[in-house]
């Protein structure tokens, strides 16, 4: 055999990796009958192969620059307790379900959470920005928009429809604060498909390109839903406080999450108090606190307005999701009209 040239081996190596995303695409789109898992499962198996792959020939990659990649660290903070099938120790998360800066502040008329917006204290140590409302100035993006409810149970709480995963909730928000006045740029990528393997710098390359020459998208809702196994010992409270009753129908109630890591983690956690206020004024209990782990960034260092919301839990209902996420949105509304500097 003659001897073989590096070009060769480019293009056995090009072959194979577009054989293999071939195949990743089609089981990303067969239907599977597995129980836990299911497709997306599957799915992750073949793109851990794939990346794999591709990594032995990440020379060739980086020449031919097929798939640019921010590379971040972010990766090495999720908290994926459902799909790893195995329960995240919570046991170092900092919970904040008071606010001593805005106790005295919050005036609370009805105590079954009607619209009270005279009440709404104002916001406490956070700057307020100059925007053009003309432009979209809030970002609505999902780092695991495979997140679902107890309808997709069988496959993990995970499905890629997005009508009943995270993209429809995002959906709800975009439209309530669109109502409220407000400019969304609502994005509906997939960041956790094929993988949850670097969701997070995924959504960053998200946001960084959305950003790019753009001062104006100043504000950063992730819109994630919480999880929890049935066979946590603390199931029954964690029920409890999964919903709320308001004007006859069930919503699912939502909390926020703070990383710890970020150079502005101060501004962040102000804006989360103040999303917080602004929901304990309008509707009481909607709000479950404040969650701030114990490492992780979440990409909220790429602007003092971010917030990470969890609408909602894995055996929510979507009905409970959606009407949960009905209420959020008037929340994000007033508090982001309060911080505007008209």
């Amino acid at each position: 055999m003659g001897k073989t040239k590096k070009s060769d081996y480019i293009v056995l190596a090009l072959i194979c990796i577009l054989a293999l995303n071939i195949g990743n695409i089609v089981i990303k789109f067969f239907p599977s009958s597995n129980k836990m898992g299911g497709l997306t499962s599957v799915v992750m198996k073949v793109d851990d192969f794939l990346d794999r792959t591709k990594n032995m020939f990440f020379p060739i990659m980086e020449v031919l620059n097929l798939e640019p990649r921010v590379v971040d660290n972010e990766d090495n903070h999720q908290f994926n307790e459902v799909e790893e099938n195995m329960e995240y120790d919570n046991s170092r998360d900092i919970i904040l379900d008071r606010l001593d800066e805005y106790e005295s502040l919050i005036i609370i008329k009805d105590s079954k959470g009607m619209d009270t917006v005279e009440n709404i204290p104002e916001p406490l140590m956070i700057n307020k920005i100059n925007i053009n409302r003309e432009k979209p100035y809030i970002l609505i993006y999902h780092t695991h928009a495979t997140e679902s409810y107890e309808l997709a149970k069988a496959d993990n709480y995970r499905s890629s429809d997005k009508g009943i995963n995270m993209v429809s909730i995002g959906k709800v928000l975009a439209d309530v604060l669109g109502a409220g006045g407000h400019n969304v740029d609502h994005v509906d990528t997939f960041h956790d498909l094929p993988s949850y393997n670097q969701s997070y710098s995924r959504s960053l390359n998200t946001i960084t390109r959305k950003k790019d020459g753009d001062d104006n998208l100043r504000i950063l809702l992730d819109v994630h839903r919480d999880a929890y196994l049935e066979t946590n010992p603390n199931m029954e409270s964690i029920r409890a406080k999964s919903k709320i009753e308001l004007n006859g129908k069930s919503a699912a109630t939502f909390s926020l999450v703070v990383g710890p890591d970020s150079p502005n983690m101060e501004q962040v956690l102000n804006f989360a108090k103040y999303i917080k206020a602004v929901s304990d004024t309008l509707y009481p209990n909607l709000c479950n606190g404040i969650i701030i782990k114990p490492t992780g960034k979440y990409n909220q260092h790429l602007s003092d307005y971010s917030a990470l919301l969890e609408v909602g839990y894995n055996f929510n209902s979507l009905e409970e999701a959606n009407e949960g996420a009905k209420l959020v949105g008037k929340v994000l509304s007033i508090a982001i009209n309060s911080i505007i500097e008209e």
